[in-house]
């Protein structure tokens, strides 16, 4: 048989593996979890919880800063702009207004925070203490003179021996000069005084006055009688009489007696809250 017998071989058939081993696998055979785009979800609810914090102290320091005067004012101010009825406002007499307490206040509105008039009431305080030191000053009386600020008000304290002769009660002439400027300064300020007659622990002698308690009270009273002649409203003055009992040196030395024979000046702070009151309220 020759070679063109034959003919050529047939080729061999090709196999190729099943369609199945070419899927993907299910879902659920995966070795790694799919991987979330972005950042976790729960980072959004945290991030705004940090916010509204951060928001909640700021609003807290802010509130513990507040200027209670200026916003009360814009509050008013406020009402006044929706059509609310306008409260009435501190008229100052005086002029001598502090500038650290806003004018606007309404401080005989019972609903006033205690921390306003607190803050007018110690700016007050400070003007009459300045008012008083500058009368010290330029009349020279620091040695028999002094002007003191404490807790419950400020206190001028005269010497008797600046104003009286020993024993006696009626007002010398430079004591009724010293008088004239201070009644000036009492008036202005418009606000209660308080006289108030002190003296040492000893034994009087005198046929006028059986005790130092006495005497103390003449003398307050005779320094309340000048301020009233020189203009001070006499509803806005007390006299009140300690005679010993009330010594602020030591009665064992001379200079501690000269100290305790005086006459008082009182501004009380209830004063000053009482007459912020009435100025809030006189335009009724």
């Amino acid at each position: 048989m020759g070679l063109e017998e034959l003919g050529p071989e047939p080729a061999e058939k090709l196999s190729l593996p099943p369609a199945e081993e070419f899927a993907p696998p299910p879902a659920d055979e995966c070795s790694e979890p799919p991987v979330e785009e972005g950042a976790p979800s729960w980072t959004v609810t945290f991030g705004d919880m940090m916010s509204l914090l951060l928001t909640f102290f700021i609003l807290l320091f802010s509130m513990s800063e507040l200027k209670m005067d200026r916003f009360l004012l814009a509050s008013q101010s406020l009402r006044d702009a929706m059509g609310g009825t306008s409260e009435e406002t501190i008229v100052d007499p005086t002029g001598l207004m502090p500038d650290e307490v806003d004018p606007e206040l309404n401080l005989a509105n019972p609903g006033m925070a205690e921390s306003v008039l607190d803050e007018f009431t110690d700016s007050y305080l400070e003007v009459i203490q300045e008012k008083l030191q500058e009368f010290v000053d330029e009349n020279d009386l620091a040695e028999t003179v002094t002007v003191a600020k404490e807790e419950e008000g400020v206190f001028l304290r005269m010497e008797t021996g600046a104003l009286f002769g020993s024993g006696e009660a009626g007002i010398q002439a430079d004591g009724q000069e010293i008088l004239g400027y201070l009644s000036k300064i009492t008036r202005e300020l418009n606000v209660g005084v308080v006289v108030a007659g002190h003296a040492d622990n000893q034994p009087i002698r005198s046929s006028t006055y059986a005790s130092n308690w006495e005497l103390s009270a003449a003398r307050a009273a005779g320094v309340a009688r000048s301020l009233v002649s020189d203009g001070h409203p006499p509803t806005m003055v007390r006299v009140e009489s300690y005679g010993e009992f009330k010594p602020v040196a030591d009665n064992s030395t001379p200079e501690g007696r000269a100290q305790n024979r005086r006459v008082e000046l009182f501004y009380s702070r209830e004063d000053i809250r009482s007459a912020a009151r009435r100025w809030s309220s006189s335009e009724n």
